[in-house]
């Protein structure tokens, strides 16, 4: 019976009794005891309501709270990947438009490393005088990227910054002193169905390492000694690229695309290295695994199998006034590679070919090769090795002998945070007597860690912080 009838029952028995005279005292007595049960069995109902409604009003707040955890789990989640937030992290410090057509993202690469080099000559008669052991600290890269989309998401661009105390294939020093450069200054249209085209300076398409962002992505640290003698770098150009989901192809038109040891960027129409026509070209086939996979050169434990070739083709036509007329400025260069990644070992080969070489005689055709490889022997810690040869020893005479050139790089890197947080221990050891004289396209000498001239052994300890 429900609390309602039971009270319209007390309240009706309670009028009629008291329309009933007091006849007699057994009689009283009866309707004492009948409305002391009555209050007692309205007393359990009430109990018995209120816990009820305890039980219900529990249970919606429960349901309350597994609705809040839900939406908060939900918002952190689109939050990641900026479906409506306007700030966060994703790879990169980022803040956006509530409908996601104008973007900023914050990119940044550290490190700092100390190296030291052995050469052959005596204690007194070291390199500029000094003695044959040189040591010290450098803050060898520090460069800051501002990347993202403007009126809607298919107009990206791309803008970099460098301070960095040595000279690498895609960041030239000039003199050699530390200094501040421009790293990437480019628009990208994307037209969909994988096509796109950019404009300004930019990676040219080449050889491996070109399609690599920075060099934190690089295995060892740095660029190998392959990719700063024949690397094309980065030039201003525009440049067309179709991206499949097995194949890749870009192609461009720049101002110059290899230069010689000064790694000259044609910032204007009328530099007087530019050339009439200058021209890069890579195509890759994707046999197995995910483009993003070979962003980066280390293969991580736990990733599924990759297997990539390529292969990059560059040429330039030069003008009458370019200022290196006694010199082949005007190469035809082919590479080929392959990489391979294992899920915590990876391969990489290339080899080039070209009919010259900036500083040599032109009649000279050189050629080199390169073979790189890492291994995991714990979750974080990485062993690696890398063998570049090459023969850019041209006709001689006054038109340069560069001789050949062999070294090995082998070392190991701790990852505390995969690529985001590294340290690298590598040794560089010249494998002949030539490679301390041998020519370089961008002076790789200091950038790798060695003084260039009769290195014996040469020993770098970096901290990679990149984000």
């Amino acid at each position: 019976m429900s609390l309602t009838k039971f009270v319209g029952l007390l309240a009706g028995s309670t009028l009629t009794l008291t329309g009933v005279s007091y006849a007699a005292v057994e009689g009283n007595n009866d309707t004492a005891t009948q409305i002391s049960e009555l209050k007692a069995e309205i007393a359990a109902l009430k109990g018995n309501q209120g816990e009820q409604w305890l039980t219900e009003q529990r249970a919606d707040q429960i349901r309350g709270v597994v609705q809040d955890v839900l939406a908060d789990s939900n918002t952190r989640s689109s939050f990641q990947q900026a479906g409506g937030a306007t700030a966060g992290y994703n790879n990169g410090f980022f803040i956006s438009s509530a409908d996601g057509n104008y973007s900023l993202k914050i990119n940044a690469l550290e490190q700092v490393r100390f190296v030291w080099n052995n050469t052959y000559q005596g204690k007194t008669d070291g390199p500029d005088g000094n003695d044959a052991n040189q040591w010290g600290f450098e803050n060898r890269r520090t460069q800051a990227f501002f990347s993202g989309n403007v009126v809607d998401p298919s107009w990206k661009y791309l803008v970099g910054i460098a301070y960095d105390s040595q000279s690498d294939p895609y960041v030239s020093n000039g003199d050699g002193d530390p200094a501040f450069n421009l790293y990437y200054a480019m628009v990208t249209k994307t037209f969909g169905d994988g096509f796109s085209v950019s404009v300004g300076q930019m990676n040219v398409p080449f050889t491996v390492e070109s399609n690599l962002f920075n060099a934190g992505s690089t295995q060892m640290g740095d660029y190998s000694i392959f990719e700063y003698m024949f690397g094309a770098g980065q030039q201003v150009g525009a440049m067309a690229k179709l991206e499949k989901d097995a194949f890749r192809v870009s192609g461009g038109w720049y101002n110059i695309v290899q230069t010689d040891v000064s790694g000259t960027i044609g910032q204007s129409w009328d530099n007087a290295d530019n050339q009439s026509i200058a021209i890069a070209s890579r195509a890759e086939y994707k046999v197995a695994g995910t483009w993003d996979q070979f962003s980066k050169e280390s293969s991580f434990k736990g990733e599924e199998f990759g297997l990539l070739i390529g292969g990059g083709v560059i040429w330039q036509n030069g003008r009458a006034q370019n200022n290196d007329s006694t010199y082949n400025a005007n190469p035809l260069g082919l590479t080929a590679d392959a990489q391979a990644k294992f899920g915590g070992f990876n391969l990489i080969g290339q080899f080039l070919w070209q009919d010259g070489y900036p500083g040599t005689d032109s009649s000279s055709s050189v050629w080199g090769f390169n073979v790189q490889g890492g291994a995991f022997v714990t979750e974080d810690l990485e062993v690696f090795g890398a063998w570049a040869y090459a023969d850019t020893a041209g006709d001689g005479g006054d038109t340069g002998s560069f001789g050949t050139t062999n070294y090995l790089q082998t070392g190991a890197n701790w990852y505390f945070a995969k690529n985001s947080i590294k340290a690298t221990v590598m040794g560089i050891i010249p494998l002949n007597n030539d490679a301390a004289q041998a020519g370089n396209l961008r002076g790789f000498e200091g950038g790798v860690g060695l003084t260039g001239e009769d290195n014996n052994f040469s020993l770098v300890c970096q901290l990679q912080v990149m984000f």
